[in-house]
C-alpha cells in the first residue's frame, strides 16, 4: 500500500508515526489524529441531491408551457398503467417537484427591487420593500 503513494506522503506518514510512538499516544488518540488529518486533506463532497434527469427533462417541457395529461404521460413511468389512486399521486409529486424548482429558479434570478439610491425613508437597506418584510 505504501508504494501506491508518493514519497513525500509516505515521508510525512512515517514523521507521523515516529512521533505518535515518541508520544506513546493510544490507540484512540491515534485514530483521532488519523480522522483529523483525513479531514484536512480529503474534500467534502459537493452538498446537496443530485438532480435527477427524468425531472430535468420534465422540468424543460414545463418551462416550454407543456402541462396536463400531455407532460404526465411523458414524464411518469408507465402512466397509463397505473390505478387511479397512484396515478394522482404521481401526478402531485412530480408536479410539486416542478413547482418548487421553478420557485427555485425565481429566488436565484430575483434581484433587489429597489437600488439603494432609490430608498425610502423607512426602508433602511436593500430589499423588497414588502410591509411584511420591513422592521
Amino acid at each position: 500500500m505504501m508504494e501506491a503513494i508518493p514519497e513525500c506522503v509516505a515521508a510525512l506518514v512515517e514523521q507521523f508515526r515516529r512521533a505518535a510512538d515518541e508520544a506513546a499516544l493510544s490507540r484512540e488518540a491515534r485514530l483521532e489524529a488519523v480522522s483529523a488529518i483525513r479531514r484536512a486533506i480529503v474534500p467534502k463532497r459537493k452538498p446537496g441531491k443530485k438532480k435527477n434527469a427524468r425531472i430535468d427533462s420534465a422540468y424543460r417541457d414545463y418551462q416550454l408551457g407543456m402541462r396536463g395529461l400531455k407532460l404526465y404521460r411523458k414524464h411518469i413511468p408507465n402512466f397509463r398503467k397505473l390505478s387511479r389512486w397512484r396515478r394522482k399521486a404521481e401526478q402531485r409529486r412530480l408536479t410539486g417537484n416542478l413547482q418548487k424548482r421553478a420557485e427555485r429558479d425565481r429566488k436565484r434570478q430575483r434581484n433587489a427591487t429597489n437600488p439603494p439610491s432609490e430608498l425610502s425613508p423607512r426602508q433602511s437597506q436593500v430589499g423588497d420593500c414588502r410591509s411584511d418584510k420591513l422592521a
